[in-house]
């Protein structure tokens, strides 16, 4: 990239940095009120941490790092909305609560495409990424970055576009801000709610505009309740 494209890409990684200052500033931190809502609550955790990670490796060229972190950022959001929306009191007590052995074999979180088709029910839109997924479908480029694939190798040689880095930086809003809003059904939190669902739709607009891709139908600026089980007290108490 010449030096206006990396001007560019810098001030619209400028802007993905205050989000993520904001979500950060706006959410609750400690135990949440239940088992259920304190894993969520760590899924949260781990997607904003992915998401300013991501800010950090575009801002120093590593692009290819970056990409690599997109399918484990998104990951994390839909933990937090399958402990939230689907996971059982029995799966989520099987959950290891000691690193351990949850660094172990015992069983832990399912799979992203297992987890997408349990939410469908609640979020009927998860449908385009399910099939996205699918082998040879439109999204497989997610498991080739995080996997080193042939596209992570390719690029290596033939680099990155201000266009492409740009585009990462906003799938990658995307799923944090996904990610942060699923705090405000853990506990109620009018001011993430506000900054949240606005900059997911502000965001959705973005993305049309630039790239043409869209445009998502309106949706909610709420989420749906949670189950009511909370499956007990949280672990990090």
């Amino acid at each position: 990239m010449d030096a206006d494209s990396l001007r560019t890409v810098g001030k619209r990684a400028q802007a993905s940095r205050l989000q993520n200052d904001r979500v950060k500033a706006l959410r609750q931190y400690g135990p949440a009120p239940s088992l259920r809502g304190d894993f969520a609550r760590c899924a949260i955790d781990l997607a904003c941490e992915h998401h300013s990670a991501i800010i950090r490796l575009v801002c120093t060229g590593e692009y290819g790092s970056a990409a690599a972190l997109l399918r484990p950022l998104l990951e994390a959001s839909s933990s937090a909305s399958w402990l939230l929306y689907v996971a059982s009191c029995d799966r989520v007590r099987d959950l290891a609560t000691d690193v351990e052995p949850a660094e172990g074999r015992r069983r832990d979180l399912p799979l992203l495409d297992e987890m997408a088709r349990g939410l469908e029910p609640t979020f009927p839109l998860i449908k385009t990424l399910m099939d996205g997924l699918k082998d040879r479908g439109p999204a497989t480029w997610l498991h080739k970055y995080t996997h080193g694939g042939t596209a992570q190798l390719v690029r290596r040689a033939l680099g990155w576009g201000e266009g492409e880095v740009l585009l990462l930086l906003l799938r990658a809003d995307l799923f944090a801000i996904v990610a942060a809003a699923h705090e405000t059904v853990i506990q109620a939190n009018a001011c993430l709610s506000t900054y949240a669902f606005g900059q997911r739709d502000e965001l959705g607009e973005e993305l049309f505009r630039l790239f043409g891709v869209g445009p998502v139908p309106q949706q909610p600026r709420e989420l749906p309740p949670p189950l009511r089980d909370g499956c007990g007290a949280p672990f990090s108490d």
